[in-house]
């Protein structure tokens, strides 16, 4: 595996953004590696606290470790939208060398408090840290989504609070949601210009399912580095498994009802390789 800083800072240099995929199975796992190896791209695969509970964080680890040791690209394995110290440690411990805390919902200077912590921890692991300034639309980890219309980042902020917290990477809100958009995506292009000029950090997008080719080229253009994806992928492996029920008479195997969703999420993630230009880039 390698740090999130080293890629992104090359994506940043080099004008294109990482995606990063959040998985939940054993299929994501393996769609999203199989798109990021046949394209030759970087890629960091995710997972988010919010569904810890949901799913063993442990065997998603130790799944996504097994098969970084086969993959011929940079990995980046990634503790996303962690909002508490404690689950950042969780986050550390089953082997994520990359973390993000989310203050996003706290008083700026509780947002402050709280990285800075986050920040101090993290780095005696070696783990780089991203945190979030503003707040973005929808929920992590949900499909519902929201509107287009949020708390976004403040520019002079952002600059202050990349430069005293020493992060690695900063998430901004520009007009993008979690989940599906309600309505049409009223992106912040000239919030995103401002904070690009005043800060030298890599800047995350959050709430990448939805846009269109145009946005994100834009998006990137205007120094996002890296574009995190769970809703289309998750969408798609649950079409998968209804179309293959459907189609199959009882009693069928589980093994039946899985087949194809790893190609489906290749597809996916191919798709979004190509779309924000990291292919050929490992």
């Amino acid at each position: 595996m390698v740090s999130l800083k080293e890629v992104l800072r090359d994506a940043q240099k080099l004008h294109y953004a990482v995606p990063s995929f959040n998985v939940v199975t054993l299929e994501m796992i393996e769609g999203v590696f199989r798109a990021a190896e046949n394209l030759s791209s970087p890629v960091i695969i995710g997972l988010a606290a919010r569904h810890v509970g949901q799913v063993d964080p442990w065997l998603i680890a130790g799944a996504v470790e097994k098969r970084a040791t086969r993959s011929i690209v940079p990995i980046v394995f990634h503790f996303d939208h962690a909002e508490s110290i404690e689950s950042v440690r969780l986050g550390v411990d089953i082997g994520c060398n990359s973390v993000m805390i989310d203050g996003s919902k706290l008083s700026l200077d509780k947002n402050f408090e709280l990285t800075k912590a986050v920040v101090t921890f993290a780095k005696s692991k070696d783990v780089a840290v991203e945190a979030e300034l503003g707040a973005v639309g929808g929920v992590e980890g949900e499909i519902e989504g929201g509107e287009s219309q949020q708390d976004y980042t403040d520019p002079g902020e952002a600059s202050k609070f990349a430069n005293e917290t020493g992060i690695d990477a900063l998430a901004v809100a520009i007009g993008t949601v979690h989940g599906l958009y309600r309505s049409a995506p009223n992106l912040q292009f000239e919030i995103l210009k401002a904070i690009e000029q005043r800060t030298d950090v890599p800047l995350v997008l959050h709430g990448g399912s939805g846009l269109s080719q145009n946005e994100f080229a834009r998006l990137i253009d205007l120094g996002i580095t890296k574009i995190n994806v769970f809703t289309e992928l998750a969408i798609r492996c649950g079409d998968r498994l209804r179309i293959n029920i459907i189609a199959r008479q009882p009693p069928m195997s589980i093994v039946d009802i899985l087949a194809g969703a790893s190609g489906d999420i290749e597809k996916v993630a191919s798709d979004f390789i190509t779309t924000f230009r990291s292919a050929g880039r490992a």
